[in-house]
């Protein structure tokens, strides 16, 4: 190959070359001048030459003579006169000239300059960090995100969020629904004999137990208000038989708690529920101001079922005539006489639940003895 030629290639591929005798004595030397511009004065002296070789001694012999056919440095750094950082790799090898049988083996040193390609390892190393940070970041708040919606937000809510059943943005829908109220009745009157921390308990326990009845049939709770539960069937998640679901929910309600208070002791303070239901249609979504928004219902239909809960006694569930016309072949049920609520230009006619026609959870909840 023309010498110009080879000399072209080799500064093409920044690759540099030094032969070296027994003696560690450089020979020649040539190729890409990159790797030895930092070296002021050439010395014949290999070492010298490539200060990366010292304490490569016996590894250098062993070459020469046969024992180690090849050697090799990977990713040396050499800071060049012009501060810039040089990576490069060495590889060692045995190189017999044909000059003469009797031409003693050469040691072949070739630099290659990897320079560009350590530059873009260590680019791809920082962005692999920067991508496993980013991918922890982004772990930590789906984390985070799973803790809001499982804790803050109803979680058939958050999950039509997520599934973009419903959009975060002001405004719903009609639609037809059945909206349970559940209420404790004395809880004024018991708090004042209780401290902060034994009322907020309490009211843990009981607002539990109607949260828990009310998943259990698939409601969703939208608003606690003090120790108040609101609760609609229907939405977001389509269910037919809404009104069937929610009145199973009040008479759960009522079965769980008194089982509860079974359970406790006699110096506790008692509470009960009443519950009140109603069927209608209302508008349902996302109702507040531009920075906080609430899934929730609008409508008349929840104001009755406000009304109704509020007449409810301890222990009793009160449904609308909507809500029975729904259920009544379904439940035991008894015709109150009519309620006259406050904003109602009628009265209303409100039925007493006492049980479902089919229902075992609940019987066997109220039939359990008491420890």
């Amino acid at each position: 190959m023309h010498t110009t030629l080879l000399q072209l290639l080799l500064s093409e591929q920044k690759i540099g070359y030094v032969v070296a005798d027994h003696q560690l004595t450089v020979l020649n030397y040539g190729g890409d001048p990159t790797a030895f511009n930092d070296t002021q004065d050439k010395s014949t002296s290999l070492l010298d030459f490539i200060p990366e070789l010292n304490g490569c001694e016996d590894i250098l012999q062993d070459i020469l003579e046969g024992r180690l056919p090849r050697f090799q440095l990977e990713n040396i750094n050499r800071t060049m006169q012009n501060e810039a950082i040089c990576y490069f790799n060495l590889s060692l090898l045995r190189y017999l000239p044909k000059i003469s049988h009797e031409s003693q083996p050469q040691l072949l040193i070739i630099l290659a300059d990897t320079t560009a390609a350590a530059h873009s390892q260590q680019i791809l190393t920082q962005q692999r960090n920067d991508l496993s940070l980013l991918k922890q970041s982004l772990a930590d708040t789906n984390q985070r995100l799973e803790y809001i919606l499982q804790y803050y937000v109803p979680r058939e809510v958050g999950k039509a969020l997520m599934e973009k059943r419903i959009l975060p943005k002001l405004g719903g829908e009609e639609r037809e629904i059945t909206v349970l109220f559940a209420d404790l009745r004395n809880y004024t009157s018991i708090s004042e004999k209780l401290t902060p921390n034994q009322t907020i308990e309490m009211l843990h326990v009981y607002l539990d137990i109607a949260t828990s009845a009310i998943a259990e049939v698939g409601g969703v709770v939208v608003n606690y208000m003090g120790d108040a539960v609101m609760a609609i069937f229907n939405a977001p998640n389509e269910q037919p038989d809404h009104a069937m679901r929610a009145v199973q929910a009040g008479l759960t309600i009522q079965a769980m708690a008194a089982l509860y208070q079974k359970q406790q002791d006699e110096t506790l303070p008692s509470l009960h529920f009443g519950v009140g239901i109603n069927t209608g249609t209302v508008v349902v979504g996302n109702i507040g101001a531009q920075w906080h928004y609430q899934y929730t219902v609008v409508g008349d239909t929840v104001n009755v079922a406000s009304r109704t809960c509020s007449h409810a006694k301890p222990n009793e569930v009160l449904i609308g005539a909507n809500t029975y016309a729904y259920v009544q072949d379904g439940v035991t049920a008894q015709a109150l006489s009519p309620l006259k609520f406050k904003g109602k230009s009628q009265e209303i006619t409100v039925y007493q639940i006492t049980a479902l026609t089919e229902n075992t959870l609940i019987e066997t909840l109220k039939n359990i003895p008491s420890p």
